[in-house]
């Protein structure tokens, strides 16, 4: 259902992997975006934006990967703010 909702070339990197974990961060998009950052610098994971009915307020972010990888890159996450 994930996959659904992100962008076709965000779609085609993801496709294939084995993600063990799916992390789902919901915040404003500018937030979104330097969670991404945060995330792929902390562990061994993927990120998509995750299209949703409102754009222009709350988006999702969810962050593909292993479950120790995900887990750490939330924690980075949360650790940063």
């Amino acid at each position: 259902m994930i996959l659904n909702n992100i962008r076709v070339p965000e779609r085609k990197r993801l496709e294939g992997g084995q993600w063990g974990a799916v992390g789902l961060v919901q915040a404003k998009l500018i937030d979104l975006y330097w969670a991404s950052d945060i995330a792929e610098k902390a562990s061994t994971v993927q990120t998509a934006l995750v299209m949703g009915n409102c754009p222009q307020h709350i988006q999702m972010l969810a962050i593909f990967g292993k479950q120790m990888a995900v887990r750490t890159a939330l924690d980075k996450i949360q650790e940063s703010r």
